[in-house]
């Protein structure tokens, strides 16, 4: 910001604060841009040149609007957020939201809540490699408790995940693989780099379930 010559400096403190407040609630409320690392979400992020990247890739764009004023996060959503013992960001997508009971069975996810009882979830954005092959790490249900969220990675033999409480030791019992709502920073909603990836991230539907016994 310049002053005018004619502006009074209250008038131009008073204008300076004024954008710095609408410039914080932007970053803090509206939307913010992340840049994507390592191999946890292929295929759905960071496939470049048709192989999953390892290194710091994609950048999405994260809609903080939408939770913040609107309504909670669903399942099925990819979101970015941190784990209660950590501060940095990781991006996965919802697998559980409050009150589901998610047990992996045979390398399968299945739901129990008020309206499934044992249904398998669909999970069309996994790859082969990844289908039906969910591995576990001495935990294999999650009652997902009230206000918190469970979340997987798409890739889930390269995810460090609520499997393992986001933590290389795992779940030692000082960890939670439970995420509050007030940890998810917001949607990831489309990629905005590199310029031959932009694309609008698909919403998929796990809740859209089969049969236990198929």
């Amino acid at each position: 910001m310049i002053k005018d010559k004619d502006q009074s400096w209250g008038s131009f403190l008073l204008e300076a604060l004024l954008l710095i407040g609408i410039v914080l609630f932007i970053r803090f409320y509206i939307f913010q841009f992340f840049r994507v690392s390592g191999p946890s979400m292929c295929p759905t992020l960071n496939m470049i040149d048709d192989e999953c990247y390892s290194g710091k890739g994609e950048f999405i764009f994260v809609n903080e609007f939408l939770y913040n004023f609107f309504r909670t996060p669903e399942r099925g959503e990819v979101v970015v957020f941190h784990p209660p013992h950590k501060k940095i960001f990781y991006i996965k997508r919802i697998i559980g939201v409050p009150g589901d009971m998610v047990e992996v069975k045979n390398g399968k996810i299945f739901l129990t809540n008020e309206t499934n009882d044992d249904v398998r979830i669909d999970e069309p954005y996994l790859s082969a490699r990844n289908q039906g092959r969910t591995m576990t790490y001495k935990r294999s249900v999650f009652q997902v408790p009230e206000g918190h969220y469970l979340l997987f990675g798409d890739n889930r033999a390269e995810s460090l995940d609520a499997r393992q409480c986001f933590s290389s030791s795992g779940c030692d019992g000082s960890h939670t693989p439970f995420v509050p709502k007030g940890n998810i920073q917001g949607r990831a909603e489309f990629v905005i780099w590199p310029l031959n990836k932009i694309r609008w991230l698909e919403e998929s539907e796990p809740e859209t379930a089969v049969p236990s016994a198929s």
